[in-house]
């Protein structure tokens, strides 16, 4: 019996000493702390992911630009794969923004908006309700129902006419002013607006020489050089983003900012400004 008690108080000591919480060590503590962290930044990561993609779908590239720098500290591991997105974006603005700076709007040729005004009117025309002719009518038969004789003897009885009444009746019918005949009502033609077209320049009314042109955006500042040189003309572009990072271009080509600056000095000392 004694024997028995005994067991009893061994596994109630030991199931006791079981479900006491034992006290982390400072080292697991740790690691519990950096696991947690783990998971929040995994969280944050996929979280700028999402939004950097979505803002790049919307072209707002800007936001897809920073929000992707941004994500570069959650995961050490996407990190130059990170960063080519946010130089990719950064040479695709550049890009943009230099393509806009030659960029102009234009009214139409006079040719192409006489022809939109023909274009209208002869859908006014055929939109319109012929009506359809008005039925002839058929002439009376005449009909005779009396004798000749009697037709003729009335037509003695009958008085004659009086050469005043006559002459009344003549003043009244010159007297009388017929109304005017109504025009045939000439199709409207609705005058649009004319809208004037995005064109890219051509520079033709720039002299020989360079002609140096700055553009402020609000993300962004391009310098436009434009060099007339005999029958060739290059353009010369530099953009300057407003987070940094500097791209220099020749017509339309990325082009290093040492070629850039060589090449400017030349056309420089060949037009030296007046």
């Amino acid at each position: 019996m004694k024997e028995l008690v005994w067991i009893l108080v061994v596994v109630i000591a030991g199931g006791s000493s079981l479900n006491a919480q034992k006290e982390l060590s400072k080292r697991d503590q740790k690691k519990k702390a950096e696991f947690e962290a783990m998971i929040v930044a995994e969280e944050k990561y996929d979280e700028l992911i999402i939004a950097a993609d979505q803002a790049f779908k919307n072209k707002d590239y800007v936001k897809a630009r920073m929000t992707y720098e941004e994500a570069i500290q959650y995961n050490a591991e996407k990190e130059q794969w990170l960063i080519s997105k946010v130089n990719d974006l950064d040479i695709l603005m550049a890009r943009n923004i230099a393509r806009k700076v030659d960029s102009i709007f234009v009214l139409p040729k006079v040719e192409e908006v006489a022809l939109d005004v023909d274009l209208q009117l002869e859908t006014s025309i055929e939109k319109r309700a012929v009506p359809a002719p008005l039925p002839v009518p058929k002439e009376a038969e005449e009909e005779v129902d009396e004798p000749l004789v009697e037709a003729v003897k009335a037509q003695q009885e009958q008085p004659e006419p009086d050469p005043t009444e006559e002459l009344v009746k003549i003043a009244e019918e010159a007297l009388v002013v017929e109304p005017p005949k109504e025009e045939a009502a000439k199709p409207v033609v609705k005058k649009q607006p004319v809208e004037k077209v995005k064109v890219k320049d051509d520079f033709a009314d720039l002299p020989q020489g360079m002609t140096e042109s700055e553009f402020d955006y609000p993300d962004h500042h391009v310098w436009r050089i434009v060099v007339k040189d005999g029958i060739d003309t290059i353009v010369y572009k530099r953009v300057k983003h407003r987070w940094g990072g500097d791209f220099c271009f020749k017509d339309d080509v990325s082009i290093s900012q040492r070629i850039w600056n060589e090449e400017i000095e030349v056309y420089r000392k060949k037009y030296p400004s007046k």
